[in-house]
């Protein structure tokens, strides 16, 4: 097993041997890090030629050798030519200085994993070389689930930080206040671009004595279609749900995409009655109560039933109602 670790690179020297596509791979990620970039290659592709050009990086247009690793913190080597990545690969060991030999897990004492970028989040994955396909597909999987304003989340998180330790001294008090910035309305309101309403909401949940409970009401119709077709929104509300009701035609594949210590009620019937022996009153009427409770609630149907028209219904209630 390799040992995951992140490193800090701002500043320090990486050397990266090889001017080809995939050596401008690397070179970018790096530069994205701050590292002070060093290129050994003879030939750089345009992109790299005009970074070069505008001093992005120190370029050393020589064949390589060993001296270009003096001072170095991290060596990468990514040519197409073997002889040359296992001379970068040995005198990179014998200074001990880590190093990166693109596709050959062999002779690299590092590996550049499958990289998420939700900055300052950044989750990287790792197959250790022998399946960097897999890491790449679960890294896939991953983006439908941390859309964009997930970096906006966490640089709000880091900016009321000291904050927040300061207002609750009691870590489960903290954890709570975490976990509701998590599941409240922060994540909903940073998706649909609102930072302003958002900054609002948590500065009113610090100066509230208890914690705030918005309850929410969310149809997602044709549930009963396949799972691999849910929007990403569609995915954020079922991990935020309190309370999921549901018909009893839906795809069991999207209910298991639902928070797992969720409640589930299933409604049947035409007046979408829920189980007696869990839950009590008529239908929408009682969907509407648990929102207005607080709880988060999410309504699956499927293409049989008209969400507009119980939409509608459930808003008459007082509980105003989205449909996805």
């Amino acid at each position: 097993m390799l040992f995951p670790v992140y490193f800090n690179l701002a500043g320090r020297r990486v050397v990266v041997v090889g001017g080809g596509a995939v050596a401008e791979r690397k070179i970018r990620l790096l530069l994205r890090a701050g590292a002070a970039v060093a290129v050994a290659a003879p030939a750089l592709t345009p992109w790299l030629r005009a970074a070069a050009d505008q001093d992005q990086f120190q370029h050393m247009p020589a064949v390589f050798s060993p001296a270009c690793l003096d001072g170095a913190w991290l060596a990468v080597a990514a040519t197409d030519q073997g002889g040359t990545n296992q001379a970068v690969a040995a005198a990179a060991l014998a200074r001990r200085i880590p190093c990166n030999v693109v596709d050959d897990p062999v002779l690299s004492t590092i590996q550049v994993p499958a990289i998420l970028d939700r900055s300052p989040l950044v989750v990287a994955i790792s197959s250790g070389g022998c399946a960097p396909v897999l890491a790449r597909r679960i890294r896939e999987r991953l983006e439908a689930l941390l859309d964009e304003s997930t970096g906006d989340l966490a640089r709000l998180a880091a900016r009321y930080r000291n904050r927040i330790v300061a207002r609750f001294r009691d870590l489960e008090q903290r954890r709570d206040f975490y976990d509701w910035m998590l599941d409240g309305p922060l994540p909903s309101l940073l998706a649909a671009g609102d930072g302003r309403q958002a900054g609002l909401a948590l500065e009113a949940a610090m100066q509230a004595d208890t914690l705030p409970r918005t309850g929410s009401a969310t149809i997602l119709a044709a549930a009963d279609g396949p799972a691999d077709l849910l929007t990403l929104r569609a995915l954020r509300l079922l991990n935020q749900a309190d309370l999921v009701a549901h018909v009893p035609a839906v795809n069991p594949a999207i209910l298991d995409k639902a928070r797992r210590d969720a409640a589930r009620i299933e409604l049947k019937g035409p007046g979408l009655q829920p189980d007696p022996a869990v839950a009590a009153g008529a239908g929408l009427d009682w969907l509407a109560r648990q929102v207005q409770a607080g709880q988060r609630a999410v309504l699956l149907l499927g293409t049989a039933h008209d969400a507009k028209l119980l939409a509608r219904r459930i808003s008459a209630c007082g509980v105003a109602c989205n449909v996805l």
